[in-house]
């Protein structure tokens, strides 16, 4: 039995997403994304067997290791640029990981300048083995704090408009949403950002 809500949820997560797949393909890019404010609640991180705390410029090796998306150059970059890299070790294994950027909001089609007490997170990664286990959300706890600590009290991110589980994570942590935006590039060329909805 079809309704209402069950073809609205298919159209979102299914359809749409196929549609923009396809005319990736064909070189249209169109990009929809949710701006994010988070920590705006302060919440306690809960007790953990978990270590947090920022990854060492010495142990940037494992980095490259736990993510092997991002290679050693690409690790170095962000570090060139002022960036550090907050982590969750388990004993001395770095399991999990999130990039903290103090200048910019560095995702392209929303990128800014950030303010001094502003900082933008990305690139959070956590070992498949420890999935299941809060650890991407204590991640987070305890960054909001070490980063206060920083004298930064406004935390950014984005989310893919079609990424559920992500958006569903967000929510837990009581992050709010700002803007739902859309990016749209031709052909690799002209590109332009687009507000759809203002929260």
């Amino acid at each position: 039995m079809n309704n209402r809500g069950t073809d609205h949820r298919t159209i979102r997560g299914r359809i749409l997403p196929a549609i923009l797949r396809h005319l990736q393909k064909i070189g249209i890019e169109i990009v929809p994304f949710i701006t994010v404010r988070e920590g705006e609640t302060v919440v306690d991180a809960p007790e953990s067997r978990f270590r947090f705390d920022f990854v060492p410029n010495d142990e940037m090796d494992s980095l490259a290791q736990l993510d092997r998306t991002q290679s050693p150059e690409k690790i170095q970059h962000w570090l060139d640029d002022g960036n550090r890299c907050f982590g969750a070790w388990d004993g001395r294994r770095l399991v999990a990981k999130m990039w903290c950027d103090f200048a910019e909001f560095n995702f392209l089609p929303n990128h800014r300048k950030l303010s001094d007490d502003e900082v933008y997170l990305f690139a959070a990664y956590s070992h498949p083995d420890y999935r299941g286990q809060d650890l991407a959300p204590n991640l987070r706890l305890h960054a909001y704090k070490a980063l206060r600590d920083l004298g930064r009290t406004r935390f950014f991110s984005y989310t893919d408009y079609f990424n559920v589980p992500a958006r569903r994570f967000k929510e837990k942590l009581k992050a709010r949403n700002e803007l739902i935006r859309v990016h749209v590039r031709l052909f690799g060329g002209w590109g332009k950002t687009y507000t759809l909805r203002e929260y």
